[in-house]
């Protein structure tokens, strides 16, 4: 209950008492007064008539007695008025019965109207020769008794009415200032960080207001902080201060993660680039020179990678490498030779004194290669560039380059149409554990289709070509409508469900319409639907993420960052960002037992994401010891194979 409900209630009693007390006390006066009135009006009477009976009691005269008598009665103010004489013989009575017209029983019986006898003697020289007794009629005093209390209680209501009316208007004007420092702190939880300009004029309010306001901008500066701390470390460990590309530490970690991890990295290309002799070039024109180099062909790659999924890092010195994700050998090939082009436009530039820049080797991913024979194996193809010739590429060369399923786009066109036509769809499920007492928060859903040989494909090698052929919207609402089906098999209850949307599906107005109009017709799956996003995808759209989760969030979906913190873009951004869940990338987590700075990283990142509501969850834990550091990081949740496996449509029985 409001506090502005609560002070209507308790002000409403408070003057129900007083109005209730006040009332009583006013038909207690008046009715107190009334009944003094009633004597007094008798025992003048009585008094009155006793004097003008004497001259007719002394001449014995009954007929102007009784006379005298009436004239009195008739007036209809007694109820009963009597002349007796002084031996007890009745000389005159009359009496009225008592009629109260207009008033409701119930009054006559809650007050009691006092009528005492008026007494008078009737003297005849020194002796007494009569008593006068007289009565007042209490009727009449019971229905002005009654007017007087009505018009009391009416003016007391419509007093009363005002007095609350106006006590209500300034209750409203008084507590307005709480209304907003109530909408103050939903924004902080929200994630919002505004400051009331406005102060109240109340001295108590203007002190909470003004407090409000010190805590607001002490929390924003304490997650800016945290976010700016977290970035430097993570910049430190893992950025070359030069180019801003990830350095050899990192992108060793990550390439050997996600040569690990098929449903992320199923087929792809390295490629190894090297400058010839920057040594003589840092000598000859300075290290200023050298990192302005460095910086150009940094450029270079950035503009050449927009359009793949690159991983791009310098491993020092004049040494670069790219990872590209689900390219065969023909697009691999054409990628190198855009590399080679750009680093002839340096010289073209005036960046280099000779036309031989550099030379590019190229390494395919076949899904067998450890990490130090894919790096082997783009080392060698470097070193058969350079003996090509100046500014040559080369592709690593063996029979089986080529895997089965690594098909031409032709192929994927006509192939993955089918799937979507024939609801050619397989739903694998992971559970999310919490850290805390190993429960399942949700399961994962991970998406897997059949080739006519019977292999599964993961959806590392068909989600990038359904991508590039404008299929991911049909594809993402068959696997929404897949989920939909079980959890109506499933019926009430059961765990949430994550699945991963693709970033140009986020972005398709129609879908978005299409999804609220399903989960809406779907409360149940709403209720338990986590939708996920690449941290790469969401960041080149903020504005379409935010949509989508203010959207679908009023319906009860959760949004989740999948893969967060595996590219080098300042996560300020989350602090308006509505979503529920990050998910830290597998990159970080392996070998975090060991690994000082990804503790110290993800414990930073743990911090953060609990300032901002979000809870944090672990990809690819895969050791009992990453588990359990990761348990003493502060981190919400884990996933990965030692947490549990794949399970085929196990979500459906949840």
């Amino acid at each position: 209950m409001t506090l502005s409900r609560q002070l209507i209630i308790v002000g409403t009693l408070l003057f129900l008492l007083v109005f209730a007390g006040t009332f009583m006390i006013s038909v207690n006066n008046t009715s107190n007064y009334i009944s003094a009135q009633l004597e007094s009006h008798a025992q003048d009477t009585a008094t009155s008539l006793g004097l003008s009976l004497s001259p007719s009691m002394q001449e014995n005269d009954i007929l102007t007695m009784t006379s005298m008598v009436d004239a009195i009665f008739d007036r209809g103010y007694y109820r009963e008025v009597s002349v007796v004489a002084i031996n007890g013989k009745s000389i005159v009575k009359r009496v009225l019965p008592v009629r109260v017209e207009g008033v409701p029983e119930w009054f006559v019986d809650l007050i009691h109207l006092q009528t005492p006898e008026g007494k008078a003697l009737v003297m005849v020289g020194w002796q007494q020769a009569a008593r006068v007794s007289v009565w007042s009629n209490p009727g009449i005093a019971y229905a002005k008794l009654w007017r007087t209390t009505v018009e009391a209680f009416w003016w007391f209501l419509g007093s009363a009415m005002a007095i609350m009316g106006l006590g209500f208007v300034a209750l409203r004007l008084v507590l307005k200032p709480l209304k907003a420092v109530e909408d103050q702190a939903k924004a902080i939880c929200n994630r919002e960080f505004p400051v009331q300009t406005k102060l109240p004029w109340a001295r108590e309010l203007r002190s909470v207001v003004e407090a409000m306001n010190k805590m607001t901008i002490k929390v924003k500066d304490m997650l800016e902080e945290a976010v700016v701390a977290s970035e430097r470390l993570r910049s430190q460990a893992y950025m070359d201060p030069v180019t801003g590309l990830a350095n050899r530490r990192y992108f060793d970690t990550h390439l050997k993660y996600l040569l690990r991890t098929p449903d992320e990295f199923a087929a792809g290309a390295l490629l190894l680039i090297e400058l010839d002799d920057f040594k003589r070039y840092n000598e000859q024109r300075g290290y200023m020179a050298g990192d302005q180099l460095m910086r150009s062909v940094s450029a270079a790659i950035d503009g050449i990678c927009t359009p793949f999924q690159c991983f791009a890092a310098r491993f020092g010195g004049a040494n670069f490498a790219i990872l590209i994700s689900n390219v065969g050998a023909d697009e691999a090939g054409r990628f190198a030779g855009q590399i080679s082009s750009a680093l002839i436009s340096l010289h073209e530039q005036g960046l280099t004194e000779t036309e031989t820049v550099g030379h590019v080797g190229v390494a395919l991913f076949r899904g067998h290669e450890s990490l130090a024979e894919f790096l082997s194996e783009a080392d060698m193809a470097l070193r058969a560039a350079q003996a090509d010739g100046p500014n040559a590429w080369h592709l690593f060369d063996k029979q089986d380059l080529k895997r089965a399923d690594i098909h031409e786009a032709g192929y994927w066109a006509e192939r993955l149409k089918k799937v979507i036509t024939d609801r050619q769809i397989i739903l694998y499920f992971q559970p999310v554990k919490s850290c805390r007492d190993g429960s399942v928060l949700h399961r994962e859903a991970l998406l897997r289709i059949q080739e006519p040989d019977g292999r599964l494909l993961n959806a590392g090698v068909f989600i990038p070509m359904a991508q590039k052929l404008g299929l991911s919207v049909e594809l993402d609402k068959l696997v929404i409508s897949h989920l939909k089906e079980t959890v109506v098999a499933a019926g009430e209850g059961g765990d949430r469900l994550a699945v991963n949307l693709s970033p140009s599906t986020v972005s398709d107005p129609g879908f978005i319409d299409w999804l609220y109009i399903e989960l809406g017709h779907s409360p149940n799956l709403a209720s338990r639907l986590i939708i996920e996003l690449s941290e790469r995808g969401a960041v080149d759209q903020l504005d379409a993420v935010r949509r989508l989760a203010e959207k679908v969030g009023a319906l009860g979906v959760k949004v989740s960052l999948d893969h967060f913190g595996r590219g080098f873009v300042p996560f300020g951004y989350l602090s308006n960002l509505r979503i529920d869940y990050l998910k830290i990338d597998g990159s970080y987590i392996h070998g975090i037992d060991q690994n000082k700075e990804n503790q110290f990283f993800v414990q930073t990142l743990a911090k953060i994401a609990h300032g901002l509501d979000i809870q944090l969850i672990a990809e690819s834990v895969e050791t009992q010891l990453e588990w359990e550091a990761l348990q003493a990081l502060g981190v919400d949740a884990g996933q990965g194979y030692w947490l549990g496996e794949l399970h085929r449509e196990e979500a459906g029985k949840a």
